[in-house]
């Protein structure tokens, strides 16, 4: 059995809509340090505020009296890359390589969310990997 954790923004520790206070509730860190880490996205480049919007966007609200982690049972057998079909918004790569590392999809899309904005092949990528990576079976 693992435990899968879920990302949600964090509306009770919030400064503007709970991104960074979710971000590091789900990594366990102190949440100064990703705000920080937010503001030099910001200031680099830009990537920061058009990120945070899309984050906004992406992650879902923590429910009142969410449960904090959902536990998840899987056969011995190793896990294989695959789109995924429950969890997509477009071709599934993204929920797809959030089932294969046991992560929430939503750090996935904020990772192509800031590859978009900040080096300019988030697109390419999620393409190629649309194209490259199976369709899950069943």
């Amino acid at each position: 059995m693992k435990v899968k954790k879920k990302l949600y923004r964090d509306l009770k520790n919030k400064k503007i809509a709970g991104v960074c206070s979710g971000l590091a509730e789900y990594f366990d860190i102190d949440v100064t340090l990703v705000r920080v880490i937010w503001v030099l996205l910001t200031l680099l480049g830009g990537a920061g505020v058009l990120s945070y919007l899309a984050a906004i966007i992406i992650i879902p609200k923590k429910p009142n009296g969410a449960v904090e982690v959902e536990i998840v049972e899987k056969d011995k057998v190793k896990a294989r890359l695959h789109l995924s079909k429950s969890d997509k918004f477009i071709f599934g790569v993204c929920g797809g390589l959030a089932e294969y590392f046991n992560i929430d999809s939503s750090l996935v899309r904020i990772f192509f969310v800031v590859l978009i904005f900040s080096v300019g092949f988030g697109i390419l990528l999620y393409l190629i990997l649309a194209i490259v990576i199976p369709k899950e079976k069943g």
